[in-house]
């Protein structure tokens, strides 16, 4: 007689992927909620901005913001003064300088080449600004 009876069943351990999708779902909620869009702020340029269906309205503008236009001609303006790329750095760290939390708005023009833009993030990334926002115009569709 025995008196321990271990029935063995045909059961086959499996991966529970619940759980993973319970992280994902937060991640992406998340990054829904983190990412900001704006929609077009006053500007000394008329720009054509890329549109996006996220697209926030802009509210008033903040002592800590930074507001940095490239026109189609690819002509950068820093708070609606002409600013060249070069000098843009130098421009950045004394705005961080002024105040470590400042925020940079970007809207560029949807004909200015790609470059442009990267070398204008590049210098704000070298001069310490870690916040930056696009501008974009809200979708009709």
């Amino acid at each position: 007689m025995r008196i321990f009876d271990v029935q063995r069943t045909g059961y086959t351990p499996r991966i529970r992927i619940i759980n993973l999708v319970d992280i994902l779902m937060i991640l992406l909620l998340f990054f829904i909620a983190t990412t900001t869009f704006r929609v077009e702020a006053p500007a000394a340029v008329k720009l054509k901005l890329p549109e996006a269906k996220t697209a926030e309205e802009f509210g008033k503008q903040k002592l800590d913001r930074l507001l940095l236009s490239i026109g189609a001609d690819e002509r950068v303006f820093l708070n609606e003064t002409p600013v060249t790329l070069a000098g843009l750095e130098q421009a950045f760290r004394e705005a961080k300088q002024r105040n470590p939390d400042v925020v940079l708005q970007l809207s560029a023009d949807r004909s200015v080449s790609y470059g442009t833009v990267v070398a204008v993030v590049d210098a704000a990334r070298a001069a310490g600004v870690r916040d930056i926002t696009a501008f974009t115009k809200k979708s009709v569709k």
